[in-house]
């Protein structure tokens, strides 16, 4: 695919198909429900909506983003035990870090990925003048995986079914995925993986297209953020940001753990309709399940 406006056909047709196949779902219409996704089969299936997404990031590089902000904080040289790199005065200063104690390797994991720029950017290797010598420019490790991989080096494996590492990774990456997920139990659901995946002080970096909060019937960008925080799954929010067609969230999971007495806002457990009108087409929403959550039934 090389046409910016048949990739941006294709990825609205597919998400307007899946919304309604969702609606479809819900109220048991097993008809609509094949019609659709045969309709989904016509334009290519999700094979083609990731050719018109890969076509889509070139235009908006997430792995830019992703490593600006990993070098800018310490996060591209590696990790200190439990601690957040951002917190180390020395992530700043090159003169310091020759000379500060080893840092491991950052654990980086790619949800959905669809290119492999940064698993390039893992393998890129320390300008010297002897040949002789190689060696990483960054101390991460990435692991790229996808439900449907169309690249050799991206492992095909659904994220709602990944086992658990030991130790966790320090930053998950998540990339217009969400949107992708077909029920709003199992969105939910996603979301409390990314908090569970990580260890303590890592980060997650997340988009979303725009439309789905600022014209979703059930979600306002506000929520939406009120349901990252403590009273949903648990993120502190580092850094948020919209461009004319994405919204970009950064996120840190908490160096504390949730106390027993933690709950879960009622707000974010039930589907409630919030905007009314042609304006508010969309129907992406998320559900969050206590179990979910509070890790009891991740999977």
């Amino acid at each position: 695919m090389t046409s910016r406006k048949r990739a941006r056909k294709v990825t609205t047709m597919f998400h307007k198909l899946t919304s309604q196949r969702d609606v479809a779902l819900e109220d048991g219409d097993t008809k609509l429900v094949k019609s659709l996704e045969e309709n989904l089969e016509e334009m290519g299936g999700r094979k083609e909506y990731q050719r018109a997404s890969q076509l889509s990031t070139s235009f908006h590089s997430t792995s830019k983003w992703v490593l600006g902000y990993m070098a800018n904080n310490g996060w591209l040289y590696g990790t200190k035990q439990n601690t957040r790199p951002d917190n180390d005065d020395t992530c700043n200063n090159s003169e310091s870090r020759k000379n500060r104690a080893p840092r491991r390797t950052t654990k980086v994991l790619e949800v959905g990925a669809i290119n492999t720029e940064l698993l390039d950017a893992a393998e890129v290797e320390k300008a010297s003048e002897d040949t002789s010598l190689s060696s990483s420019k960054y101390n991460i490790h990435v692991r790229a995986i996808d439900i449907h991989s169309m690249e050799e080096r991206i492992e095909e494996q659904d994220f709602l079914q990944l086992p658990f590492m030991s130790p966790k990774y320090d930053v998950i990456v998540c990339s217009m995925v969400l949107n992708c997920v077909t029920t709003k139990e199992d969105r939910g659901k996603m979301l409390a993986l990314l908090y569970h995946q990580l260890r303590p002080g890592g980060l997650c970096f997340l988009t979303i297209p725009k439309f789905c909060l600022t014209k979703s019937a059930f979600l306002t960008p506000a929520i939406f953020r009120k349901m990252l925080g403590s009273g949903g799954v648990g993120f502190e929010m580092k850094s948020t940001k919209d461009s004319p067609k994405l919204s970009f969230f950064i996120l840190e999971r908490p160096m504390e753990e949730r106390t027993k007495s933690t709950t879960l806002d009622p707000m974010f457990t039930k589907q409630k309709i919030r905007n009314k009108g042609k304006k508010f087409p969309n129907q992406f929403s998320v559900i969050l399940e206590a179990e979910h959550v509070f890790g009891t039934g991740s999977r």
